[in-house]
């Protein structure tokens, strides 16, 4: 996974947008995530975050997915509820 931050080229690349306000209104919109912001409004987004949104929105199986659905017990009913 790629941990290098995004820069304002790349952030323009995947957003086409030049405006802090209007890439995080993108980010929400089509991943339902805020983007950290700093100080001055500049967005703070690694590769490796991006890339962990691109498949959880396309339905795959992410590093945190798997290891959450490993360490949770599988649930078994037991019977009928009166």
């Amino acid at each position: 996974m790629n941990q290098r931050l995004m820069t304002e080229a790349d952030l323009y690349r995947v957003t086409k947008l030049k405006q802090n306000a209007a890439r995080v209104r993108w980010f929400l919109m089509n991943f339902g995530v805020r983007p950290v912001q700093s100080a001055d409004g500049s967005l703070t987004l690694t590769w490796g975050a991006y890339e962990i949104m691109q498949a959880r929105r396309a339905g795959g199986v992410t590093p945190s997915n798997d290891a959450h659905a490993a360490a949770r017990p599988k649930l078994v009913r037991v019977g009928r509820a009166a």
